[in-house]
């Protein structure tokens, strides 16, 4: 048995599973930001991770990142392609809009019997805003493309790399949820296994806390009890 401050256990249980490469199992009541993406980037990469709490705000979260896992910047991405195209749609339109306007002031200054050089610089000025707004508008088109390649080229390997991992979370990641309170702690990595006198979350809390070593097949009967006694049904 040791007495541990904070700051001690956190950093105590970090260890255990960080250094985890085959399994982790925690057991608590409520559990830490830093924790639930340290269980997150192990499901990833590949370790069965399990998560006994009645912390249904992380619980949940994890679960939802486990199915959803950045698929939001997949979406980000698509978002800014559909937008790319939509300005793709406008600078075409661009330069035909400019060249109504510019006819309709050919035909105004035509109706009030201008002089001809008025006419002929007119003519002139209209064709050479015409011409900039084609080639102003043919340019940004041109870069919408190009960027648009760049973006779907990131959005089809986003998409591989994260298929995989969205799929090992899946497969590793399980979360059970109690409907009743736990004071304790238990945490297992691989062989090594600990119990502790309080939650997962204390990180800015100042105080010191009772943690016993305990063997992987006691750490197990206890998170199979406390698993098994109630489960939370969702609503």
């Amino acid at each position: 048995m040791e007495l541990l401050s904070t700051q001690e256990l956190l950093e105590r249980v970090g260890k255990m599973i960080n250094s985890s490469v085959e399994r982790i199992v925690v057991l608590t009541g409520k559990l830490s930001e830093l924790l639930a993406q340290d269980l997150l980037r192990k499901a990833a990469s590949g370790i069965d991770v399990t998560l006994i709490t009645s912390d249904l705000n992380w619980g949940r979260w994890l679960e939802n990142r486990a199915k959803g896992y950045m698929r939001e910047e997949e979406e980000k991405i698509s978002k800014e392609i559909k937008k790319l195209s939509e300005s793709i749609e406008l600078y075409s339109r661009l330069p035909w809009i400019v060249l109504v306007l510019v006819g309709a002031i050919w035909i105004v200054l035509f109706l009030r019997r201008l002089g001809q050089l008025e006419i002929i610089g007119s003519i002139v000025v209209g064709l050479a805003v015409f011409s900039y707004v084609f080639y102003f508008s043919y340019k940004r088109r041109r870069d919408c493309k190009e960027e648009i390649t760049v973006k779907v080229e990131n959005r089809k390997r986003m998409s591989e790399e994260y298929k995989g991992i969205r799929e090992s979370l899946a497969k590793k990641m399980h979360v059970i949820e109690v409907d009743f309170d736990i004071s304790f702690s238990v945490v297992i990595s691989d062989s090594s296994a600990i119990i502790t006198s309080t939650p997962l979350e204390t990180e800015s809390e100042r105080g010191y806390h009772v943690i016993t070593e305990l063997s992987s097949e006691d750490a197990i009967k206890i998170t199979n009890f406390i698993s098994s006694t109630r489960s939370l049904k969702r609503p």
